[in-house]
C-alpha cells in the first residue's frame, strides 16, 4: 500500500534530473526591450551597469557646428523603465573618455579640443546630481586608465614629453597633480590598477623587462597617493611573468594571476597565479598544452597535430612552439575565488613583412603600428581563492578584428556557476555557455528582436554587449527597424538578454 506514492516520488525525482540540463541549455530570453529615437550621427552614447541592477545611459547631442552641446544622463531599472534624467553644463568640445563606478556614484572624465584639458564628472545614483570641475594635466596628452579611492583621481595615461606610460594622484578639492613613482625601465608597463576600497588602497601591477627577462612588481598607495610598500615578485626558471591580475583582500591573501612567457616575451606560454606577499613565484604554472581547452579552437585533427609537435619539441629542448599575444580582462570575483578571462589575438598588417617589427616604439627603434587585431579565440579560467586551477574553458572568435585592442567579448558568471562569454555581430548575439571543463563546439546565436512580430531589425550600427546584474547582460546599437506596411524607423535599441 505504500509503494504507489514511493513510485511516484522517484518517477518525480528522475523527471527532475532529465529536465534540469534542458533547461540548462534553453536559449536566452528578452524579456525587456527599450528604444530611444537617436540616431548614430547625432550623438555620443554610452551605456554603463551600475551595481544596483540599474542602467546609466549618457549621451551628448550637440549643433552642427559644435559650438553648443548638451550632455544628458538617463537612469533605467531593471525593466528599462525610466527612474531619472538630468542633464551637465560642460563645454561642447568635451567627449566622453572613461568612466568609473563605485558606491553611489559614477566617475566620469572628458577630454577638451585643448590635449591638456580634462573635466572630471561625478554623477549621483540616487538623484542624478552632478557635480563637475576642468584641470589642466599638463604632463599628459592621452588617459588610459581611471580609478577613484575616497574621491581622490588614480590617472593612467601617455606623458606628453616621452610617449611612456605614466601614474599621476590627482587631489579634486586642492586641484593638486602629483606624479607617482611607478615605471623605470624601457620596457617596463602598467598592466593592472586596483581600487581595494576595502583596504582603502591602489594597487598598480607593473611588468618590467630588459628585453629577455621579464618580472613583475606591484605598488601599494594610499587614497592620497602615499607609497605604502613595494612587492617584487620574482620568474621561476627560465620562465618570466608577462602581465597578471591583482585580487582584492589583505596582503596575506592578495593573488596575482596572469600569463608567463619564455624566450620571447611577446608571446605566453602559459598562466601562473601567486601570492602577492610571496615575492617568488614557486608553483601554480599552467603551461597552454597542460589546459584542457585552450586549443579547441582548433579543428580536433588540427588540435592533435598541434600538441604532438610541441611534446616533441619539449622532449627535444627546442622550448615552445606554442605562442600567444594575450589580452586579458579584469579578473571576476566568484563565491569559490576567481575568473580570469582572455583573448588570443595577433596584430594585422598591410605589408607581411612588418609584423615583427615592434608596436611599442622606444627611442628610434623601427616599428609599424597595426592595421587590426584579429582575434583567434578568447579563454576563461577559474582558480579558487588560493590560487589553484579548477577549470579551464574556450570559445572561438571567427572573424573577429578591431582596429584598437579592446576587448571584443563579454564575460559573466551565472548564477548556476557556469559562465556566458558573448559578443555582438550586427543583429545577433553570439554566445557560449562553459561549464566548468566540458567544451561545446556549437556555436549558439541569439536573434535580437523588435517590439512587435511584422517588425525586423534590419541593420544594428555601433553594437555593444555589457555584463549587468544576475543572469543578465545588456545588448544596445543604433537600429533601422522596418515595420510591415509602415516604412522604417531609427532607434539607439536597449535589450536585456537574461541566460
Amino acid at each position: 500500500m505504500y509503494a504507489m506514492p514511493y513510485i511516484r516520488h522517484l518517477l518525480a525525482l528522475l523527471f527532475a534530473c532529465i529536465l534540469v540540463p534542458l533547461l540548462a541549455q534553453e536559449a536566452p530570453t528578452q524579456p525587456v526591450r527599450l528604444e530611444l529615437p537617436l540616431k548614430a550621427e547625432d550623438v555620443d552614447i554610452e551605456v554603463i551597469a551600475l551595481p544596483d541592477s540599474s542602467l546609466l545611459v549618457y549621451h551628448k547631442t550637440s549643433n552642427l557646428w559644435e559650438t553648443e552641446a548638451t550632455f544628458h544622463f538617463t537612469k533605467y531599472n531593471s525593466q528599462l523603465q525610466e527612474v531619472w534624467t538630468d542633464t551637465a553644463a560642460l563645454a561642447p568640445d568635451n567627449d566622453y573618455i572613461r568612466s568609473y563606478t563605485f558606491g553611489p556614484h559614477t566617475f566620469l572624465v572628458y577630454g577638451g579640443d585643448n590635449l591638456r584639458d580634462y573635466t572630471f564628472v561625478r554623477l549621483s545614483h540616487e538623484t542624478g546630481e552632478t557635480w563637475h570641475k576642468k584641470f589642466e594635466i599638463e604632463q599628459l596628452e592621452e588617459i588610459y586608465e581611471y580609478r577613484v579611492l575616497q574621491g581622490n583621481f588614480f590617472l593612467i595615461g601617455r606623458n606628453r614629453k616621452d610617449g611612456k606610460s605614466l601614474l599621476l594622484h590627482l587631489n579634486p578639492e586642492s586641484g593638486e597633480i602629483t606624479p607617482l613613482p611607478s615605471l623605470y625601465g624601457e620596457e617596463s608597463s602598467f598592466t593592472d590598477m586596483l581600487s581595494d576600497h576595502e583596504q582603502d588602497r591602489l594597487d598598480v601591477v607593473i611588468s618590467e623587462s630588459n628585453g629577455r627577462i621579464s618580472r613583475l612588481q606591484v605598488k601599494s598607495f594610499d587614497a592620497t597617493g602615499k607609497l605604502l610598500k613595494n612587492y617584487f615578485i620574482l620568474q621561476k626558471e627560465d620562465k618570466s611573468l608577462l602581465n597578471a591580475e591583482v585580487t582584492p583582500g589583505d596582503t596575506t591573501q592578495k593573488l596575482l594571476i596572469g600569463t608567463y612567457g619564455t624566450r620571447d616575451l611577446r608571446y605566453s606560454q602559459g598562466f601562473f597565479a601567486t601570492l602577492m606577499a610571496s615575492q617568488v613565484v614557486e608553483g601554480n604554472f599552467y603551461s597552454i598544452l597542460e589546459l584542457n581547452n585552450f586549443l579547441k579552437y582548433m579543428k580536433p585533427r588540427r588540435e592533435e597535430r598541434a600538441r604532438r609537435r610541441q611534446e616533441q619539441r619539449l622532449r627535444s629542448g627546442r622550448g615552445s612552439g606554442l605562442n600567444y599575444r594575450l589580452l586579458l580582462h579584469d579578473l571576476i570575483e566568484t563565491p569559490y575565488g576567481y575568473i580570469l578571462a582572455a583573448e588570443a589575438y595577433f596584430p594585422q598588417h598591410s605589408n607581411e613583412r612588418s609584423s615583427v617589427l615592434s608596436m611599442t616604439p622606444s627611442g628610434l627603434r623601427p616599428y609599424k603600428l597595426a592595421d587590426g587585431f584579429k582575434r583567434s579565440h578568447a579563454v576563461a579560467l577559474g582558480f579558487d581563492k588560493s590560487g589553484q586551477l579548477l577549470w579551464d574553458n574556450a570559445m572561438p572568435l571567427t572573424g573577429i578584428t578591431t582596429y584598437y585592442l579592446r576587448h571584443a567579448v563579454e564575460v559573466q558568471p551565472l548564477t548556476d556557476g557556469r559562465v556566458v562569454m558573448a559578443y555582438p555581430e550586427n543583429t545577433r548575439i553570439v554566445y557560449q555557455i562553459m561549464n566548468d571543463n566540458r567544451y561545446n563546439d556549437e556555436k549558439t546565436e541569439l536573434e535580437l528582436l523588435p517590439y512587435e512580430e511584422n517588425e525586423k531589425i534590419q541593420t544594428n550600427e555601433y553594437p555593444g554587449l555589457i555584463r549587468w546584474y544576475g543572469n543578465s547582460m545588456a545588448a544596445f546599437g543604433f537600429q533601422h527597424i522596418k515595420t510591415k506596411g509602415k516604412g522604417t524607423r531609427q532607434a539607439f535599441s536597449i535589450t536585456k538578454i537574461t541566460f
